[in-house]
């Protein structure tokens, strides 16, 4: 079988999985039709072709996936990077570079494969900035988090990023923010007097949406988020509202009552994606936890709504 052969009729990302077989690029890949597979690599091609026709996505059978220009590890364990989530990054290094927010502390909340906290590091790795924040990487998988601590390494950042396993913000209150810790009696969030920033690609389709074909062999508990998808940010929204009151409910006894964190304008700003049909129950659920927030929705590449932001008091 020759390479000409081997594309002749076969799925969309076909070049991808001959590319990985024979360990060249597509573009060796198209300058040279002629070449022969040998019988090793021809029976490996078939078994990836095979997969791909099953609905196995070509990130699984590669190992990899590129986000942002750069290039990750993936298994099943983590979701697979979407370009509609590079418009996450591209908002918070606009609201982390403009020094009159004065963002500390960024925190990628449901960090997966760790591909937006990662890029994030490595795009101001030249920048004087990075020196001043705090960055975290918070998710409930430890499987997901081996794989973000790979990435991480393989982008020279794993220094960088503190990568903490436990339910969405939970491990945050036992670490320290910058510049300041902040205890719980010392406000929640707003109390550390740095600013924050946090990021999350949380779970957000349906269960009716998880019957696409294209999604089954990818983890359920990365993808689904109860009947209307926002069962995570339910959670999250309620987690921040508790955390940042001025005399949170966990507070152990003998621990006096706290002063307000102070009236600094948008010391929390949060970045959600979410699904375009979304945006009113969102619009609902940040009203309902953070009454004078401002919330504001940005449209990815398609021009669909994909983006949440809330900027907290």
């Amino acid at each position: 079988m020759t390479v000409r052969e081997a594309l002749r009729g076969k799925p969309q990302d076909s070049e991808i999985l001959l590319s990985f077989i024979l360990k060249k690029d597509k573009a060796w890949i198209f300058a040279n039709p002629g070449k022969t597979l040998n019988k090793s690599q021809e029976t490996s091609y078939q078994k990836l072709i095979q997969k791909c026709k099953q609905h196995w996505p070509v990130a699984y059978l590669t190992g990899h996936k590129e986000f942002y220009g750069l290039d990750f590890k993936v298994d099943q364990d983590v979701l697979i990077p979407r370009p509609e989530t590079e418009l996450l990054v591209e908002l918070a290094l606009e609201r982390i570079k403009n020094r009159e927010l004065g963002i500390k502390n960024v925190i990628d909340v449901g960090t997966g494969s760790g591909t937006i906290i990662i890029t994030i590091s490595k795009i101001l790795a030249t920048a004087s900035i990075l020196e001043k924040l705090k960055l975290f990487a918070i998710d409930v998988s430890s499987s997901a988090l081996k794989i973000a601590k790979v990435n991480a390494g393989r982008h020279g950042v794993a220094r960088k990023i503190k990568f903490v396993r436990g339910n969405l913000l939970d491990p945050l209150f036992r670490l320290p923010l910058r510049p300041l810790s902040f205890p719980p009696h010392e406000g929640g969030l707003k109390g550390g007097r740095g600013r924050s920033l946090i990021i999350a690609n949380l779970p957000y389709l349906t269960p009716r949406q998880m019957k696409n074909p294209d999604l089954k062999h990818e983890p359920k508990n990365a993808l689904v988020a109860g009947k209307d998808g926002l069962k995570y940010y339910r959670e999250l929204f309620k987690q921040i509202k508790i955390h940042n009151s001025p005399n949170p409910s966990y507070l152990k006894r003998g621990v006096p009552p706290t002063k307000s964190a102070g009236s600094e304008e948008g010391l929390l700003t949060l970045l959600l994606e979410h699904d375009p049909s979304q945006v009113s129950k969102l619009k609902s659920l940040a009203k309902k936890y953070f009454p004078k927030a401002k919330t504001k929705f940005h449209k990815d590449l398609s021009s669909r709504y994909r983006v949440v932001e809330i900027v907290v008091d």
